[in-house]
């Protein structure tokens, strides 16, 4: 499927060989054209008469206006030619397209009339009978050669067309030369002059050409029509996902060459199937592998974007065609269009086909593709209804048009919200309906709960199947990645960047429209993380303002209370107390402490309560330990720590109790041992204190377990997440 020799070659060299293929394709037809006998007429066809539209050079003295109705040959004296009889024009000798006729009988009828016209216009002098305001009259004229300047706008619109396309094309291919889509979008852009050139020619002609060249002009417009269709069939069948080999690709040009054979040797049944059906069956063939390739390209959201913009292309372009050539042809609503300016349609298509080939920005192109879609579903929709009342109530053409305005525009506008809701993938929730989940994320406890409620919002907004962490991503706004693929969100509240991939289960592409309503979304939780910011410190003010009384006030009273104490058990009941308001005023500071510091006053405490009550301590911790801990984590150790002693002490009856703290990377394991008698933990009646030491152990998703070891003796365990940094595992919806 490579081409190694295109693969050498720089791109500018084929770009301008096909520049200089457009060029000579031009003056090719521009000599051609020029090569008729020139009468000076301007004609179009009237009810079956020829009607000068405008007259000068040779035929200056025929009035616009006037009705020609025969030509003949005539000597330099202005007598009759001997040899050649008058010839009556008719209106179907201005005919555009000879394969409008019924049969090739018709057809070759029109050739050979053409020839004979022909004949009396490469005479030296004709003679044109004309008729206007009831008088008919006569002129000799001398036929010149055709200027460049007296070729019709259509003449040059064509050849523009084609030019266009051809380039189109042909850009398309030179960039991307390995692939067999682009090549064969690339071999239409060729075919286009083959058969729009050659119509240029006998659709912008005076009033005839000879009857051989207009066969072989004609029949090579066929050839150039048919091998365009095979080549844009075989597109679909090579792009995104082939689905044959390339060699196979022939098959669908050998057949359509066979049946162009058979149709230019006159061996069809009629010209209708010589020619329509071929391009009908190409039209379908096409349409027939983009629906296989719409099926294997499931689960691929590039590839479908790009082959709905082929599909849409498609269907704009023939719309179009359909819709200003024969449908207002058929209901009368507008002047038939010249078919030569129908090639303009087929610009669409080149434009689509080559936007889905070079896969530019596809995730932009979706949006436009279903304004599209929309908007020609709206117009065949009127169009429907109009012909429906036409044909089967016998309506006239303004009262069915008007009727099929005011039907189509109820029921148009309601239906187009609904498929655009579901076409253009915008996301499901407005942003005021996320601003209690926003709300939510800035308040929660932890960090690390605010990152898992950030990352579930987002798959609940974009369904996406992976979903990661992005710590490299540092850009303020999002970024969409991978032609739509991806979507970096950038950092917002405290919270690191994330990477999102394949939205709504990799059935869509990430649009701009996207990347928006995070870039809202995300200034929405910034706003929102300020104000959870502005509240804190108040409250933390406020808390200090409290702790600084309670210790003034309480902590004084408490002291006072331990000297003055008459009984150990007052005195032990007071220290309590005041141990129990120093870890409620350091958490109402809300300072980090050293883990050293919390260390030792764990420590100091714990062998204060044992030396009390003469059990042995055992204390195993981390020495020099670095870091901080979290006032209020801190709080939920040493009230855990507490009320693990205070159980042991009173329902173990230890002579040894073994405390252990063991420092992670994330988290904290703390044991408490001891050695009383062995009980069933499982047939305790949990307490206040123990309930509620497990409740606050939950809140910061710590785990406590209480079981009796192979010794004997009876352990606490508690196992609790201190590093609160945004998780990086990658996260997969199942």
């Amino acid at each position: 499927m490579t081409s190694s020799t295109t693969a050498q070659r720089p791109p500018s060299r084929w770009l301008f060989a096909a520049f200089a293929y457009a060029l000579f394709t031009v003056a090719l037809t521009v000599g051609a054209s020029l090569q008729t006998p020139w009468l000076g007429l301007t004609i179009a066809p009237t009810e079956e008469k020829m009607r000068v539209v405008a007259s000068q050079g040779p035929s200056t003295a025929v009035p616009a206006g006037a009705t020609l109705l025969a030509l003949q040959a005539v000597t330099h004296t202005g007598s009759a030619h001997p040899s050649a009889a008058e010839v009556p024009l008719q209106a179907e000798d201005l005919i555009e397209e000879p394969d409008v006729m019924g049969t090739y009988a018709k057809i070759d009828g029109f050739f050979a009339r053409q020839q004979q016209i022909y004949d009396l216009l490469a005479r030296p002098h004709v003679r044109l009978r004309w008729e206007a305001g009831g008088i008919v009259s006569t002129t000799t004229v001398t036929p010149q050669d055709r200027p460049i300047s007296a070729l019709p706008l259509l003449f040059w619109f064509q050849l523009a067309v084609s030019v266009t396309g051809c380039l189109i094309a042909c850009w398309v291919w030179v960039l991307r030369p390995h692939d067999w889509g682009a090549r064969m979008f690339g071999l239409t852009g060729l075919l286009f002059p083959v058969f729009a050139m050659p119509a240029a020619v006998y659709s912008g002609r005076e009033l005839a050409l000879p009857g051989n060249l207009f066969f072989a002009l004609n029949a090579l417009n066929h050839w150039g029509s048919l091998m365009f269709g095979a080549a844009f069939g075989a597109i679909f069948m090579a792009h995104p996902r082939p689905l044959v080999r390339p060699v196979h690709l022939l098959w669908l040009f050998g057949v359509f060459n066979l049946w162009w054979l058979a149709n230019v040797l006159r061996l069809a049944p009629s010209p209708a199937v010589g020619m329509q059906l071929a391009v009908v069956t190409e039209m379908l063939l096409a349409m027939g592998f983009a629906t296989v390739q719409w099926r294997k390209s499931r689960g691929d959201p590039l590839a479908r974007a790009s082959l709905r913009w082929f599909i849409m292309s498609l269907m704009v372009g023939s719309g179009l065609f359909i819709l200003l050539i024969i449908t207002t042809a058929m209901l009368g609503w507008l002047p038939p269009m010249p078919q030569g300016y129908a090639f303009g349609f087929f610009l669409f298509i080149y434009v689509g086909i080559a936007l889905g080939l070079r896969r530019y920005r596809l995730f932009q192109l979706d949006e436009w593709a279903f304004r599209m879609l929309l908007w020609l579903g709206g117009a065949l929709a009127v169009v429907a209804v109009d012909a429906l009342l036409i044909l089967a109530l016998d309506w006239t053409a303004g009262p069915a048009l008007g009727a099929s305005l005011w039907v189509c525009g109820a029921l148009y506008f309601p239906a187009r919200q609904w498929l655009w809701q579901r076409l253009a993938h915008r996301p499901g929730m407005q942003l005021h309906e996320l601003m209690p989940d926003v709300v939510r994320i800035a308040f929660q406890p932890s960090r690390r709960a605010q990152e898992d409620a950030w990352q579930e919002l987002l798959r609940r907004i974009f369904d996406p199947l992976h979903l990661q962490t992005a710590p490299d991503f540092s850009l303020p706004q999002a970024q969409i990645q991978e032609g739509g693929l991806s979507l970096c969100v950038p950092a917002c509240g405290g919270l690191s960047a994330s990477h999102l991939s394949y939205p709504a289960r990799g059935q869509r592409l990430f649009s701009t429209q996207d990347a928006t309503f995070v870039n809202a979304l995300t200034h929405l939780l910034n706003e929102a993380e300020r104000s959870r910011d502005a509240q804190e410190r108040g409250a933390r003010d406020e808390r200090r303002r409290i702790a600084r009384d309670m210790h003034d006030d309480v902590g004084a009273r408490l002291l006072m209370l331990i000297h003055r104490a008459q009984s150990p058990e007052l005195t032990d009941l007071a220290r309590a107390a005041m141990n129990d308001l120093r870890t409620a005023l350091n958490v109402m500071d809300a300072h980090a402490i050293p883990w050293a510091d919390a260390l030792a006053d764990w420590r100091a405490e714990a062998s204060a309560r044992c030396d009390a009550a003469g059990v042995a301590l055992e204390w195993s911790a981390p020495h020099h330990p670095d870091g901080e801990l979290a006032s209020r984590q801190k709080s939920v150790i040493e009230r855990a720590l507490r009320e693990s002693i205070t159980n042991a002490l009173k329902h173990g009856e230890p002579r040894t109790l073994d405390i252990s703290v063991t420092l992670h990377a994330d988290h904290l394991d703390l044991r408490v041992r001891n050695d009383g008698p062995a009980t069933r933990p499982d047939q305790w009646a949990e307490g206040r204190g123990l309930r509620g030491m497990r409740h606050r152990l939950e809140e910061y998703g710590a785990r406590l377990e209480v079981r009796t070891l192979p010794d004997g003796r009876t352990e606490v365990a508690l196992h609790l997440p201190l590093a609160p940094e945004p998780s990086t595992t990658t996260v997969e919806t199942p």
